[in-house]
């Protein structure tokens, strides 16, 4: 296993040990919410954090944020950046690897159903717009954050 994955193993294989055993205790029809609000609490407070590191919650930022990103990755791409949007894909998802490789790829698809949370905390005027994930089967996952609404 790459060292990456390893990080992340190590890193959520606590919070996956109580997510099942929630999951055991209250049926995944009840402690799927519960997780799923937990993790949105944690995207809340890492868009402010990270809007806080930019200095800004603007498009901009978050497009020259994820372009330094995409410079020292090979998959993730900055396909497109507007005055209203800016479009990714990802191609590689390492969270994903290690959820699956705990045995739980279902609490990453929760996590990624908090990404609107992120992007809406991040600045209220965006909205995150996704057609394809990973963790739900797709080669990649695509993201685009755009300005209205």
């Amino acid at each position: 296993m790459e060292p990456e994955v390893q990080a992340l193993v190590d890193r959520y294989e606590m919070a996956v040990a109580f997510a099942q055993e929630f999951a055991e205790e209250l049926g995944e029809a009840r402690a799927h919410p519960i997780i799923q609000r937990a993790l949105e609490k944690m995207q809340i407070k890492s868009a402010h954090d990270l809007a806080e590191r930019l200095g800004s919650n603007s498009l901009e930022a978050l497009a020259e944020h994820y372009r330094r990103r995409a410079a020292e990755s090979d998959y993730l791409q900055v396909l497109e950046v507007t005055d209203r949007h800016v479009a990714l894909r990802i191609s590689r998802c390492r969270g994903f690897e290690a959820f699956a490789h705990l045995g739980a790829p279902e609490i990453c698809r929760l996590y990624c159903g908090t990404d609107h949370t992120f992007i809406r905390a991040f600045n209220p005027k965006m909205k995150m717009i996704r057609t394809k994930t990973i963790a739900g089967g797709d080669a990649y996952c695509d993201h685009v954050w755009a300005l209205g609404e």
